[in-house]
């Protein structure tokens, strides 16, 4: 069996070639880059099985929300809508706010990780989403999601 398609998409090339090369040295993933939401969805379209009928190659995407033309939360939302909900998605930023947070989280991302992240929480996220622990992931983004808008105040 061949080993899970992981995309990483970042429109800083070094540190979406450094994540990648990070991933790929492990031996468990095969690795894409894309440096724009834009070649991102062309990488998507191309690995399409069986034309979307069977899903998608590409299994877990690493996204960076400050993008030029499309940001990484409007990819998240064109993804889902496209592609569905089956694609494993981990949103990187050195941006957090009130609503990039309720966009990123509402979108069935598996974690938000903050810019600059270890490099041992990537690859465990790729371990725990691989290993089953997907949904678990969603929902412990969730419950974070509705802590996050108490904090921001909008949870009362």
């Amino acid at each position: 069996m061949a080993n899970p398609l992981v995309m990483v998409v970042d429109d800083e090339v070094d540190v979406a070639n450094g994540i990648a090369n990070l991933i790929k040295d492990t031996n468990k993933y095969e690795v894409i880059t894309a440096y724009s939401a834009k070649e991102a969805l062309d990488n998507l379209a191309k690995n399409k099985v069986l034309f979307g009928l069977g899903g998608n190659k590409v299994r877990f995407i690493f996204l960076d929300i400050k993008m030029p033309q499309m940001d990484g939360l409007a990819f998240l939302e064109k993804i889902r809508h496209e592609f569905g909900e089956n694609i494993g998605v981990s949103m990187l930023t050195a941006w957090e706010d009130a609503e990039k947070w309720e966009k990123a989280t509402s979108g069935f991302v598996v974690n938000y990780i903050r810019k600059p992240f270890k490099s041992e929480d990537l690859l465990k996220t790729l371990e725990n989403f691989f290993s089953g622990g997907q949904d678990q992931m969603v929902l412990k983004t969730f419950e974070r999601h509705i802590a996050k808008k108490e904090e921001f105040g909008e949870g009362k």
